[in-house]
Parts: C-alpha cells; sequence; structure tokens
C-alpha cells in the first residue's frame, strides 16, 4: 500500500519512538510511507524533505506547539491544518495513496484528515493516542461544555465520523468513546495500543553498586521510578507526600525524572524537605539514563483521579522494556493497572488512597523474589501486546 501518515510526534533523524517503530515495520512488509510532521521554530534545525531509513519524511516549520504559552500553542494549531495542507500539496501533489495514518493529538486537525481523505479517497486509519478535551474540563483548565470545550467536541464528532477505524488505547478507551458517541458503529472501534520493536531477550538488569552509589542511592533499596512528562494530570503532590510520610522507611528508594510544568513545584519541594528517600532530576545524558534505569526495579504510572476517561501513558512500554514491576496509582476509569495485574505484573491502587499505596510499596519492598517475578511477567506482557507487529496486523487487516 501507498500510506500517508500525518503526525506531530516523528522523532528527530537517528532516534525512534512508537510511532517510527510503527512505520518501520510497514516499510519492512514492503509498503510505501510518506511522513509528514512539524518542525517547531524552537527546533533551529531546517525544516524539508529527506529520506530516512525507506521512509520519505517531510517537516513543516509550525510555530511552538509543545512547551510553550498557550496563546502561541493555540495559534500554531489554528495554523498546522494549512501549513501541513500546503506541505503536502507541494510535495506529495503527485503521490496516490491507499491509506491515511493520523495519531492525536492534536484532534484540531479534523478537517485536513476529512478532506485528505476525499481528495485520495482513501481509508483513514485514527490512531487514538489521546481522548480529547476531556482531561483539560476534568483539571479545570476549560469550563464543561463551555464554548473551547464545544469546539474540541466538534472536532472530535468530525475526526471520528471520517475514520474508518479507530484505535483506541485500550478496552476501556473503547468503551468509553461508545459511550460518548453513541452513533458509531461498534465494528468501527478497536483496541490498537502503543507498541514498539524489540530485539532480543530485552535489557538486561544492571545490579552494578557503583551506579547506585554516584547517586545517593542505597545498594539494598527497592527503587520506584518516575520518569517522563512531569505535568498536571499526573497528580504528583501525591506522590511527594508519600515519599515525605515514608522518609524514614529505609527499603524504598525514589526517581523521579524529566521535564514538564510540575517540575518546578517538585524541585521546591524537594530543596526544602531534602527527602533522604528520593532523587529528583531534570535532565541526564542518554547513555547515563539508560544505566541508572536498569538498576531501578519497579515503574509507576500515576493518574490524578479527577480524571472521569481512560488513559494509557506510553512510559508502560519502558518499564516492561526494563523488566521492572509496574506500581499504578490510577483514575477508577482507567484500565491499565487491570491490564499489568491480570499479567501478574505489577500492582494496581487508586489514586488518594495512600493506605493501599503503601501497602503496595511495602509488599514490592519486603519480598524481592515477587518484583524479580513480576519483572519477568512485565516482558510477557509486552511481547504478548505491546509488540509493534501486533499494531501493524491490527492495522493491515482492514486493508488487505
Amino acid at each position: 500500500m501507498n500510506i500517508l501518515f500525518i503526525t506531530i510526534a516523528w522523532p528527530e533523524k537517528g532516534q525512534s519512538n512508537i510511532y517510527s517503530d510503527l512505520i518501520h515495520k510497514f516499510i519492512e512488509e514492503g509498503h510505501n510511507v510518506c511522513v509528514i510532521t512539524n518542525r517547531p521554530r524552537r527546533n533551529k534545525k531546517s525544516a524539508g524533505y529527506t529520506i530516512e531509513k525507506g521512509v520519505k519524511v517531510l517537516r513543516i516549520k509550525t510555530g511552538n506547539i509543545a512547551k510553550t504559552h498557550p496563546i502561541e500553542k493555540s495559534l500554531s494549531l489554528l495554523l498546522l491544518g494549512w501549513q501541513f495542507r500546503r506541505g503536502i500539496k507541494k510535495h506529495f501533489g503527485n503521490e496516490s495513496f491507499d491509506l491515511i495514518l493520523f495519531n492525536t493529538p492534536p484532534i484540531t486537525l479534523s478537517r485536513l484528515m476529512k478532506d485528505l481523505k476525499e481528495e485520495y479517497n482513501c481509508a483513514l486509519y485514527l490512531l487514538l493516542k489521546d481522548i480529547w478535551p476531556y482531561g483539560f474540563a476534568d483539571m479545570g483548565l476549560i469550563k464543561k461544555h463551555g464554548w473551547i470545550y464545544n469546539y474540541f467536541r466538534k472536532h472530535e464528532r468530525r475526526l471520528y465520523k471520517a475514520a474508518d477505524v479507530i484505535g483506541c488505547m485500550s478496552p476501556k478507551g473503547v468503551d468509553f468513546i461508545l459511550n460518548q458517541h453513541p452513533y458509531l458503529e461498534a465494528g468501527k472501534l478497536e483496541v490498537c495500543p502503543n507498541s514498539i520493536s524489540l530485539n532480543g531477550n530485552g535489557i538486561k538488569k544492571n545490579s552494578s553498586i557503583s551506579i547506585r552509589e554516584k547517586y545517593g542511592i542505597p545498594n539494598d533499596a527497592t527503587v520506584f521510578l518516575f520518569s517522563g512528562n512531569l505535568g498536571l494530570g499526573h497528580g504528583l503532590d501525591y506522590l511527594s507526600e508519600t515519599i515525605l510520610k515514608m522518609k524514614d522507611y529505609k527499603k524504598a528508594f525514589f526517581m523521579i525524572g524529566g521535564a514538564g510544568t510540575y517540575y518546578s513545584k517538585l524541585k521546591k519541594v524537594f530543596d526544602k524537605e531534602n527527602p533522604p528517600n528520593a532523587l529528583l532530576y531534570s535532565y541526564l545524558p542518554e547513555e547515563e539514563y539508560k544505566a541508572l534505569i536498569t538498576t531501578c526495579d519497579v515503574g509507576l504510572i500515576l493518574l490524578d483521579s479527577k480524571y472521569t476517561y481512560p488513559q494509557f501513558p506510553s512510559r508502560l512500554l519502558s518499564y516492561l522494556e526494563n523488566k521492572m514491576a509496574v506500581l499504578c496509582a490510577v483514575n477508577g476509569e482507567t484500565d491499565i493497572g487491570e491490564i499489568v495485574e491480570e499479567y501478574e505484573a505489577g500492582i494496581t491502587t487508586i489514586h488518594g488512597d495512600y493506605k493501599s499505596f503503601r501497602s503496595a510499596i511495602e509488599r514490592l519492598c519486603e519480598d524481592k523474589q515477587v518484583v524479580k517475578k513480576m519483572g519477568q511477567q512485565a516482558w510477557q506482557l509486552l511481547n504478548e501486546k505491546y509488540e509493534v507487529t501486533h499494531s501493524y496486523q491490527t492495522i493491515v487487516k482492514h486493508f488487505e
């Protein structure tokens, strides 16, 4: 098939992520793929057309969308559809496509998706990675049923109607969309989660004492990791409060790392309290981070209990790849913890239930064999549900 993939999350040349892994699987299976993505203004690298490992990649210069002022983000999103359309017409105008792949966010390209599908007379597969605009309303950032909320809902309905198939992150994601949009046929939705390419038997655990000594991590402690986006929706106050309450419990050590709106708040807490059982970092060189993560035992998944819809954070795949047990503290509408427990790869609790959360932490600290077994099950879960071949086969079966 000739495929057009539209995304704002394509990695830089020489790097990889869930989207490049999926597209390279299509290339490996003999398909032709053109990718159109954005090059944010803050990125000083030039935009343009390149061929990367057999993939035709067109990067369009756009305004900043992530980690910027809301006004600039809004303007950038409003212009994005027009900029992408112009780039497609200029560089891919003579191409014909059998399939358009598009992942959210943003939901605001609904008009572009509808128009391109009609112009190319092809199918549209929606990779629904994030469900808008419910999270903004849940966190109080916009008024539910206000004009901004309704604007996003309009885009949502248009996009779902245009798509031939909608791939959701989990079974509860499918149920939520059908409940919110009863006009959709159930057969139009399926589970097609994030996935990655796997090599060999996974990443080996590293028990090097020198790595732990360098960062002040006790050699005999069970290390809990939360790494990635440090945003509002994870309810990180809950984690920092737990760390402070457990500061005298020597068997647990917490690592929090990444960037996001909540990093500065966490840093103030850590600077003031200086907890002996935790480490906060904003950036580590890639090789150093890879060495550090292999010493960790448990990966944390946190989702604020205010959320009223299911989510499926991609950081789960990193934990599974590193054969870590998984401890979830999530909202009741999310089924990521249920899946982890089904595979005996971890424990799930409700975000905000401190007693259950602490009990789970202590259990994982007191029984090293349980943690080791969960890590082995985590690798099995990754292979059986989140290896890229599964996502590829889920998509192509509709169009063969």
